[in-house]
Order: structure tokens, then C-alpha cells, then sequence
């Protein structure tokens, strides 16, 4: 199977991409270094080889860090070997629009466990594709901040890059 990667600088970091047989399998949140970045991915790929799949990521994900409106659940994943659940949540996270907020219980709820908002949770914790399926507009009920592995600030950073208003470590309108 062939493995590509695509390593990108943005105004919040280095993220890095990977793909094989034209599915998305990794992506990381910025990172200080490309070499932190492609380390987070947690997958082996050599530097420098990057498809058109991820030559296109990464045009959207410029135009993302830019502000710009960007849909990435277009771009296809494979999240196969994930437990059922995993799989259930992190697929209804994809339906999460730019500039929106959803709570864990609403993921649980879409994923088809409506009492399983810590399962949600842990779903968003172990997201191998973060930005792609948006764990960052995951939040917790009446809006607080919570649960993110870049930490809160850079969570915080994404969502007012989105146009979503926070104050401190709650999101306003929740």
C-alpha cells in the first residue's frame, strides 16, 4: 500500500497529512516542528511525497488557516480498524459545519449512545484526524472548553478562527 504525506506551515504550526490508496488515515493538530507534526500522525511516510488528494488538503487547509470557509468532510477517511463507536462519533463529528459548536452529548446522541457523552469524549481524544473530522468543535455542555489534546488554547484558536465567540474557556451561545 502506498503512503503519501503532506506537511504543511501555518500561521498556528506545522500539520502534517497522511493518505493511502486515496483515503486520509492521519492528520495532526499544528505542531511547533514539520518533524513534531509528522510524528503525530503516528504513521511512517517518507517527507516530500504528497498526492493530489493531499495537495488539495492542503490548498483547503491554507484557505482554512486564511479564515476562510472551508468544508474538509469532503475529502474521504478511513477510520476502519476504530472501535464501532470510535467510528459512530467520529463520523457524526464530520457533520459539525465551519463555525458551529455541538456538545458531547450531541455527538453520543448521533453516534447512537445517547447516555454515552464520556465516550464521546474519548472518541474526540483519540480522533486520528483532527481538523479533517473537527474534534475542536466538540464541547462540553453549556459550552465549556474542555478535553482537547493541543490543549485549550489552541482548541480556543481554531474556534475563533471559525467566527465562534469565547470567553475564557467557554464558548458563547451554547
Amino acid at each position: 500500500m502506498d503512503i503519501s504525506l503532506q506537511v504543511l506551515d501555518t500561521p498556528l504550526g506545522w500539520v502534517a497529512a497522511v493518505a493511502r490508496s486515496g483515503h486520509l488515515i492521519a492528520t495532526s493538530l499544528p505542531q511547533p516542528t514539520s518533524e513534531e507534526a509528522i510524528a503525530a500522525c503516528g504513521v511512517e511516510a517518507a517527507p516530500g511525497r504528497a498526492d493530489d488528494l493531499l495537495a488539495a488538503l492542503a490548498g483547503d487547509l491554507r484557505r482554512y488557516f486564511d479564515g476562510q470557509p472551508v468544508d474538509l468532510a469532503m475529502y474521504p477517511v478511513d477510520v476502519a480498524g476504530l472501535p464501532p463507536f470510535h467510528r459512530r462519533a467520529l463520523l457524526a463529528a464530520r457533520r459539525i459545519s465551519y463555525g458551529q459548536v455541538r456538545t458531547y452529548g450531541w455527538l453520543a446522541k448521533h453516534a447512537g449512545r445517547p447516555r454515552a457523552a464520556r465516550a464521546a469524549g474519548q472518541a474526540m481524544r483519540t480522533n486520528p484526524l483532527p481538523l479533517v473530522i473537527p474534534c475542536h468543535r466538540v464541547v462540553g455542555a453549556g459550552g465549556a472548553l474542555t478535553g482537547f489534546g493541543g490543549g485549550l488554547a489552541l482548541k480556543r484558536a481554531l474556534l475563533q478562527l471559525e467566527g465562534i465567540r469565547c470567553r475564557g474557556d467557554r464558548v458563547l451561545g451554547v
